[in-house]
C-alpha cells in the first residue's frame, strides 16, 4: 500500500467534503499528516446554511481518523529530512508543504497537494503528486463500482 502525505490544502479540501474518513478508507494508500500540517489544519470555512452569502468557520478534528488508524502522524525523523525541510521552507514559504515534501522525498512517498508551487517543486524532486480532484474522482469511481456489487453477500446493492 503506497504512502501518501497530505498537505494542508489537501487535508482541508478532503475534510470539507464531509467524507474525510470514507475517502481515505476507500483508497488503497497509507495516509500521513505531518506535524506542521496538523498544526495548520485547525479549521475550515463553508457556506452558512442560514445565509449562503456568508461563510462560517468550523473546526477540523483529525483525531477520529488518527485513532481509527486511517490517518497516521509523521514528523521529520533524521537530519536529511530536517535539512530538506528547512531548505524547502525557504523556497516555498509554508511549513506544511515543506515538511510534507521533505518527508515524501526522503522516504520515497507521494504527496497530495493542490499548491502550484509545491507541485512544481515536487516534480523537481521526483516526488509523485496527487491532487484533490484526482483523489475525489478515484473515490467516486470506487463508490460507484461498489454500489453495483453485492456487499458481503448480504444482497445489499
Amino acid at each position: 500500500m503506497p504512502a501518501v502525505i497530505l498537505d494542508a490544502c489537501g487535508t482541508l479540501n478532503l475534510y470539507a467534503s464531509g467524507r474525510f474518513v470514507q475517502i481515505l478508507t476507500a483508497l488503497d494508500h497509507e495516509w500521513y499528516v505531518p506535524a506542521a500540517v496538523e498544526k495548520e489544519s485547525q479549521q475550515y470555512r463553508q457556506p452558512d446554511p442560514a445565509d449562503a452569502e456568508k461563510l462560517i468557520v468550523l473546526p477540523i478534528d483529525l483525531i477520529p481518523a488518527i485513532d481509527g488508524g486511517v490517518l497516521n502522524r509523521c514528523d521529520c525523523e533524521n537530519d536529511a529530512e530536517r535539512d530538506l525541510y528547512v531548505e524547502l521552507a525557504a523556497r516555498i514559504g509554508d511549513d506544511g508543504e515543506s515538511m510534507g515534501l521533505a518527508i515524501a522525498k526522503c522516504r520515497g512517498w507521494s504527496v497530495m497537494t493542490d499548491d502550484r508551487k509545491a507541485r512544481r517543486i515536487a516534480k523537481e524532486l521526483g516526488v509523485a503528486v496527487m491532487g484533490t480532484a484526482g483523489v475525489i474522482k478515484h473515490w467516486s469511481e470506487i463508490v460507484k463500482t461498489s454500489r453495483g456489487r453485492t456487499i458481503h453477500g448480504a444482497g445489499v446493492h
